[in-house]
C-alpha cells in the first residue's frame, strides 16, 4: 500500500522488524498482489477517465486521543489530527486517497496523514500514471498542479473553479462533473457501509494496513466477479451477497 509523505514511508521498515507484525505484512503484500493482478485482467480498470477523492480513516476517537495509550504508536506511524470538511468534523488518523475509474474500479490509492490537504497528496497519487483525464472537487483546485500534471504525465486535471475565479465554468460542465463524482461517492459509500472500512478495529498500523488492503481488494474482486457474470452494472456488489 503506497502512502504519502516520506516521514511515513519508514514505518514499513519498522513494521517488518516487529515479529508480531510480520504475518500481517505478508498478508498485506499478498492482498496487494491479488488486487494488482485483477486490475490487469479487469477491462474496466483500463478506463482513461478517472475521479479522485479522499475519505477519512480515523484510528482513535477524537475525544479519546489525549488519554489513549496507543496514541504515540499511531503518531509514530503518521497519524495526525485533520479536518474532514464534508462531514464538518475533526478526526485523528489518516485519509485514504482514491483514484477510481468512471466504471467504478479502484485503480490506485494512498494513505496519508489526515492533516495533509488533498491537493498536496494528488501529485503522488497520480505520479505513476499517465495519459488520463482526472476529475476532482474544489479540494484539488490548483493551476500549478494542473499544469505540472499535464506537462509531466499528460494527465488532465479538471475541477470546478472557486467562486472568486474567472471565467466561471460552463453549467453543463458542472453538471457533467457532478455526475462523474457520483461514481466515486458510490464507491466510498460501498467501502464504508458494505465493507466497513471506516470502522477501525486495528490496534497497530500493521493491522490497519492489512485491514485496508483486504477491503480494497474485496471491492475489486466484487467488480471483477460482476464483469465475469455479465452484469450490466459492475458496481452492484451487494447483489453478490444478497441476490434477488
Amino acid at each position: 500500500m503506497r502512502r504519502s509523505v516520506s516521514s511515513i514511508q519508514s514505518c514499513f521498515t519498522a513494521i517488518a522488524e516487529d515479529p508480531h507484525s510480520y504475518g500481517l505484512v505478508h498478508l498485506s503484500d499478498a492482498l496487494t498482489l491479488i488486487r494488482q493482478r485483477l486490475l490487469v485482467l479487469l477491462d474496466y480498470a483500463h478506463d482513461r477517465q478517472c475521479v479522485i477523492d479522499s475519505m477519512p480513516v480515523p484510528v482513535i476517537g477524537f475525544h479519546l486521543v489525549p488519554g489513549a495509550a496507543s496514541a504515540d504508536h499511531w503518531r509514530e506511524h503518521g497519524a495526525a489530527f485533520g479536518r474532514v470538511t464534508t462531514k464538518k468534523q475533526t478526526i485523528f488518523g489518516y485519509k485514504l486517497h482514491l483514484l477510481v475509474t468512471l466504471t467504478g474500479v479502484i485503480r490506485d490509492f494512498i494513505l496519508a496523514p489526515a492533516s495533509i490537504n488533498d491537493v498536496v497528496v494528488a501529485p503522488e497519487l497520480l505520479g505513476s500514471h499517465h495519459d488520463l483525464v482526472v476529475f476532482g472537487d474544489k479540494g484539488y483546485v490548483s493551476a500549478p498542479l494542473a499544469a505540472a500534471l499535464q506537462e509531466e504525465r499528460q494527465v488532465t486535471l479538471l475541477t470546478p473553479l472557486r467562486s472568486n475565479q474567472k471565467p466561471a465554468r460552463d453549467p453543463a460542465f458542472i453538471r457533467l462533473l457532478n455526475g462523474f463524482r457520483q461514481i466515486i461517492e458510490t464507491v466510498n459509500e460501498q467501502l464504508t457501509d458494505q465493507l466497513g472500512i471506516g470502522r477501525n478495529h486495528a490496534h497497530t498500523f500493521a493491522g490497519l494496513r492489512a485491514r485496508l488492503e483486504s477491503k480494497l481488494t474485496a471491492h475489486t474482486v466484487c467488480v471483477y466477479l460482476n464483469r465475469l457474470l455479465g452484469k450490466a452494472d459492475a458496481l452492484q456488489i451487494k447483489a453478490l451477497a444478497f441476490p434477488n
